[in-house]
């Protein structure tokens, strides 16, 4: 059986085909993605903050509002010197930290937790956080979601900007 240059390439082209679909169809089952999303990001993807809020205990409060392309800090009770590059790296942190979920019955001091209020842009409801700095892990309550993130405790003191 002698095929003609025009049948060989034809045989070629179907051949790299099957072996395409073959490697997608196979992909799926040697490497299956993680749907469950273990690691959950705090804020919508590429959302954009337009008010910070941290209540702290002690009726201490920073609020951080966007002014334009610069950022007005108001606190009380609270002594704060950050410089606009600084309250950028805060509102980055926020919109790039994600944690692991973790089970419903964690059990915290609730005089431990610093409350945060944020308002995004094209999002109507405000979007509440509880932090709950522990000394190996930061755990966050998101009360919308009703669901408990850890994230590393470095990530602490990007989130809340107070020593």
């Amino acid at each position: 059986m002698k095929l003609s240059k025009t049948a060989w390439n034809n045989v070629i082209i179907f051949s790299v085909m099957i072996i395409i679909l073959l490697i997608n169809g196979t992909n799926d089952r040697l490497f299956p993605e993680n749907n469950e999303a273990n690691d959950q990001l705090l804020l919508p993807e590429h959302s954009v903050v337009l008010t910070l809020s941290v209540f702290l205990p002690g009726n201490k409060s920073i609020t951080f509002e966007r002014i334009g392309r610069a950022w007005q800090m108001t606190s009380q009770g609270v002594l704060l010197d950050l410089t606009n590059q600084q309250i950028e790296q805060v509102m980055f942190s926020w919109q790039q930290s994600s944690g692991l979920v973790q089970a419903d019955d964690i059990v915290v001091n609730g005089q431990d937790g610093v409350e945060v209020e944020l308002s995004l842009a094209s999002v109507e409801q405000q979007q509440k956080f509880t932090l709950y700095p522990l000394t190996d892990q930061l755990l966050v309550y998101n009360q919308q979601k009703k669901i408990w993130l850890a994230l590393p405790a470095a990530i602490s003191s990007q989130l809340i900007p107070i020593s």
